[in-house]
């Protein structure tokens, strides 16, 4: 297939969805009309489509056309991200062993493509007065170190003892650790291990 110029990719846009909307194609003149442009600059533009295998047209039969191929839509980049399961005795959190699957996201929904990110499934409600309910998967963008207020996966002491999702407040050489539920208390400790810092939250509602 030839490329498209992107005038040409906005009327085939077009068509699809005006076709998705109606249940029915596009006229000549409904094309002109919505570009603004003359019927037979409309006319010439279906007849290039139709010349590069993107829509089919019957002579003689008025609002007949078809969309035959989507392939001039752009593709979004995928990014795999591992989704962790429980921490395994010994083994580091990135470890391959410890990846239940992986979540592939468009890359528009990830800043920085270069950053390493994973995934986290929620257990619990201790950061429901931040919208992170039980269930929810947790995307974090992997880091050692966090600013006052950023939500990080953190443990304290060695990996065995589980990762959690808290609030991180380091004041007077303590780090608190503060979960977003009023009763619930917050986790003290004089230092912590930083995975990473949420970046996205993804919610089921399945």
């Amino acid at each position: 297939m030839r490329e498209l110029t992107q005038r040409q990719k906005d009327v085939a846009s077009f068509i699809k969805e005006f076709i998705k909307k109606n249940n029915y194609s596009p006229s000549v003149r409904d094309t002109a009309e919505y570009f603004n442009f003359s019927v037979k600059a409309a006319h010439d533009h279906l007849k290039a489509l139709e010349t590069k295998g993107i829509i089919k047209t019957t002579d003689g039969i008025s609002r007949s056309i078809e969309v035959i191929t989507e392939e001039y839509y752009p593709r979004e980049e995928l990014i795999s991200v591992p989704v962790l399961g429980t921490i395994a005795a010994g083994t580091p959190l990135m470890s391959e062993e410890n990846t239940d699957y992986l979540l592939k996201l468009p890359s528009s929904l990830l800043r920085n493509t270069h950053n390493v990110y994973f995934a986290l499934k929620i257990r619990g409600d201790s950061m429901i007065e931040e919208g992170i309910l039980d269930g929810d998967i947790a995307i974090l963008k992997k880091c050692e170190v966090a600013d006052t207020g950023d939500i990080v996966a953190a443990s304290v002491g060695d990996e065995e003892s589980g990762i959690t999702l808290k609030g991180y407040y380091p004041s007077n050489g303590n780090i608190e650790l503060r979960p977003a539920n009023a009763t619930l208390g917050s986790i003290i400790t004089r230092s912590c291990r930083i995975h990473g810092k949420l970046h996205l939250i993804i919610r089921n509602y399945a």
